[in-house]
C-alpha cells in the first residue's frame, strides 16, 4: 500500500491532487463517482468533507470510518496522508501473441501477465505456424521495435531486423485510465485542460516499455533503427500532442490520420546539442539549445538526449500507422496488415474493447465502423467489473438457478468479473430464464442481483442494461456492414476475433446472447494480438512482399457512420433483445 502526502487545494477532489502529483489511480469513470473503483484509505477522516451518498452505497460504514473513500468525492479540508491499495491493473492479462493457426484449442492460447511492464522471451512463430528457434548473432543484429498502444493496454516487442526473430515482449497497463476508461472520457479530459499531462502520462508508458525491452542489452552492439506505433486515433492524438477538440464532437474530425514519420527525439521533445560558433566551439565554451515538439525551450520540460534512459539514439526513426477515421485508427489498419486481409477475400475483422470496431472486405475496397460499445466488455462500467487480473472471474457455469460455478484467473479468490466472465454470467441468466427477453432480471434477484459469488459478486440490472446496449451495437454495426455491401452470412469465408478479449471468449456463448450474427456461426476465428503483428509486419516487410501497405490498406477502407444510417437504428433496437 503507497502512502502520499497531499496538500489541500481549493474545492479540488483528492483525486484531482493524485493527478497533479502524477500518481497513478484507476478511475474508469474519469471522476464522476459512478464506477465506484478509485478508492483510497485516508488517515485522518476528520480532515476532509463528510462521506457522499454514493460513497455509503459503497463502503459499509465500519469501511467508512476506517477511512475507506472515493477520491473522486472527497475534498480534503487540510494536508493529509492517503493510502493507495495495490494497484491490480498492473497485473491485467494482456494478449501479446498473434495466433496463426486457425486450430484454437486452449493450450496455444498465450498471453502475458504484465506486473507494471514485465518483459517475456519468445521465439518468433513464421508464417507457416513454425518456430524458428531464437539463434540470433546479436552482434550482427539491427533491432526493431513495434509498438500497439491499446486504451487500457500497452504491449510491445523487440524484433532482430536481421532475421525477422521477435526477441522479446514487454506490456503495461495504459496509465491515462487514471483519465477514464474509455476514449470518449480522455477526449473531455484532454479538451478540459489535461492534454499535457494525458500526453506526459503516454509518453512515459511508452519509454517504459523501450527501456524494459533493451534492458540488459549489450549498448556497444544494440541497434534501434526504426520503431513503428499503432493505435486508435484518439490514443495516437494524444501521444502526439494533438488537439482532441474535433474528435469529440460531430463531425468528429482527426486532425491527421496520414502516416507519420518522425524521430525518437522529436517524439520526446528531445533537443539536439549545438554548439557556438567560431572561438567559442574551439575554446570548448559550448552551450546547449533546442526546441521542444510544441515549440517551447525544450530544457524547461526537463528533456534529456536520450529521455527516459531507454538507450534509443534520439535519430532512430518512428513511424505511425495511419488511420482511416475519428474512431478506426491505426491500430485496425495494423490489424488489417496483421490478418493478411485483402478486400477481394470476403473476410471480416472484429476488435471489440472500449470501442468496437469493425472491417468488411467488399471486393475491391474495405469498408469500415465503429460502435461506442462503451467499457462493459473490459470490466468498466459493471458493479463488479474489473480488468483481466488475478481473481476476476473468467468463466461461469450457472446448475439450476442457484450453484453458478465460476473459474478465475490464477485461481484466485474471486474478487470481481472481467469480460469473458461477463459474457458467461449474461449467457447463463439468459439460458436459464432468470433474465427475460427484454433484459428484466427476475424476483427475487431484481433489487440485489443475481448472486454470481454469494456475499461477495452480484450481476445487477444496470450491469444487464451495460452488456444489452454494448452487444446491440456490436452485433448491429456488424449487420450493416453486409446490408450496404450486399454480402450475405453465407458468403463471409473467415470472420478474424482481433484481442485478449477474443481470445478468451467462449464464441457460443457470445452468439448465445447475440453479441455476434448467429449467421457467422463456424466462421469465428480468435487470432490475438492482430494490431501489434501488424506493426511487427510494418518493421520487417520487403518491397518484394506481396501483403498490402499500410497506406494502401488506409486508402481503399471507406468508413460507415452509422450514426447517420437508420438501419443501423432499427438493427440496434432488434438486437437489443434476447432471444
Amino acid at each position: 500500500m503507497k502512502r502520499i502526502f497531499l496538500q489541500k487545494k481549493q474545492n479540488k477532489t483528492i483525486l484531482e491532487l493524485l493527478r497533479e502529483q502524477g500518481e497513478y489511480l484507476d478511475a474508469p469513470c474519469s471522476g464522476k463517482g459512478t464506477c465506484g473503483k478509485c478508492c483510497i484509505i485516508i488517515e485522518e477522516t476528520r480532515k476532509t468533507d463528510p462521506p457522499k451518498q454514493r460513497e455509503k452505497e459503497v463502503f459499509t460504514e465500519r469501511e467508512l470510518e476506517e477511512g475507506w473513500r472515493l477520491s473522486c468525492m472527497t475534498v480534503p479540508t487540510d494536508d493529509l496522508y492517503v493510502c493507495i491499495p495495490e494497484i491490480r491493473e498492473n497485473q491485467i492479462q494482456v494478449q501479446m501473441e498473434f495466433v496463426r493457426n486457425t486450430k484454437m484449442e486452449s493450450d496455444v492460447q498465450a498471453t502475458t501477465v504484465i506486473c507494471e511492464n514485465k518483459i517475456e522471451d519468445r521465439a518468433q512463430i513464421g508464417s507457416d505456424g513454425e518456430i524458428k528457434p531464437e539463434n540470433m548473432d546479436t552482434e550482427k543484429s539491427v533491432y526493431g521495435i513495434a509498438i500497439d498502444i491499446g486504451t487500457t493496454t500497452l504491449a510491445a516487442e523487440l524484433i532482430s531486423l536481421t532475421d525477422g526473430i521477435c526477441l522479446k515482449t514487454a506490456s503495461s497497463v495504459n496509465h491515462q485510465r487514471a483519465y477514464g476508461a474509455d476514449v470518449i472520457s480522455r477526449i473531455r479530459a484532454a479538451a478540459s485542460g489535461d492534454a499535457e499531462k494525458l500526453r506526459e502520462s503516454i509518453l512515459k508508458d511508452v519509454r517504459n516499455l523501450a527501456e524494459t525491452l533493451l534492458a540488459g542489452q549489450d549498448e556497444n552492439v544494440l541497434n534501434v533503427s526504426k520503431i513503428v506505433i499503432a493505435g486508435n486515433t484518439t490514443m495516437i492524438h494524444l501521444l502526439l500532442g494533438y488537439s482532441c477538440v474535433g474528435l469529440g464532437a460531430a463531425p468528429f474530425t482527426p486532425v491527421n490520420l496520414a502516416p507519420e514519420d518522425m524521430t525518437w527525439g522529436e517524439l520526446n521533445g528531445e533537443y539536439e546539442e549545438t554548439r557556438e560558433s567560431g572561438d567559442a566551439r574551439e575554446s570548448g565554451d559550448a552551450k546547449e539549445s533546442g526546441v521542444a515538439r510544441d515549440g517551447s525551450d525544450a530544457r524547461e520540460h526537463g528533456y534529456v538526449r536520450e529521455c527516459g534512459h531507454t538507450g534509443i539514439n534520439q535519430t532512430t526513426k518512428v513511424q505511425i500507422m495511419p488511420g482511416i477515421s475519428a474512431f478506426v485508427g491505426g491500430d485496425i489498419t495494423a490489424g488489417m496488415m496483421g490478418c493478411g486481409m485483402r478486400p477481394d477475400k470476403c473476410e471480416m475483422l472484429i476488435d471489440i474493447g472500449t470501442n468496437g470496431e469493425m472491417v468488411l472486405a467488399a471486393g475491391d475496397h474495405f469498408l469500415v465502423s465503429s460502435v461506442a460499445a462503451g467499457p462493459a466488455f473490459e470490466g468498466g462500467n459493471i458493479s463488479c467489473g474489473m480488468p483481466g487480473v488475478p481473481g476476476a472471474v473468467c468463466r461461469a457455469v450457472l446448475f439450476g438457478k442457484n450453484n453458478m460455478v465460476t473459474k478465475t484467473i490464477g485461481n484466485k479468490p474471486a474478487i470481481g468479473l472481467c469480460g469473458t466472465g461477463i459474457i458467461d454470467v449474461m449467457y447463463e441468466l439468459v439460458r436459464h430464464h432468470i433474465v427475460d427477453t427484454q433484459g428484466i432480471l427476475g424476483e427475487p434477484w431484481f433489487e440485489k442481483g443475481f448472486p454470481v459469488v454469494p456475499g461477495k459478486i452480484y450481476f445487477t440490472q444496470e450491469d444487464i442494461r451495460q452488456v444489452q446496449m454494448a452487444k446491440a451495437a456490436i452485433c448491429a454495426g456488424l449487420e450493416v456492414l453486409l446490408q450496404k455491401s450486399n454480402i450475405s452470412h453465407e458468403q463471409i469465408k473467415k470472420v478474424y476475433v482481433a484481442g485478449g478479449f477474443g481470445m478468451g471468449l467462449d464464441m457460443e456463448k457470445a452468439l448465445g446472447i447475440g453479441l455476434l450474427p448467429i449467421g457467422l456461426r463456424g466462421k469465428l476465428t480468435p487470432v490475438g494480438n492482430s494490431a501489434l503483428e501488424g506493426a511487427a509486419r510494418c518493421l520487417t516487410h520487403s518491397k518484394e512482399s506481396s501483403d498490402m501497405q499500410p497506406q494502401e490498406i488506409a486508402a481503399i477502407s471507406h468508413e460507415i457512420n452509422l450514426a447517420d444510417t437508420p438501419e443501423f437504428q432499427e438493427l440496434y433496437l432488434k438486437h437489443m433483445q434476447f432471444c
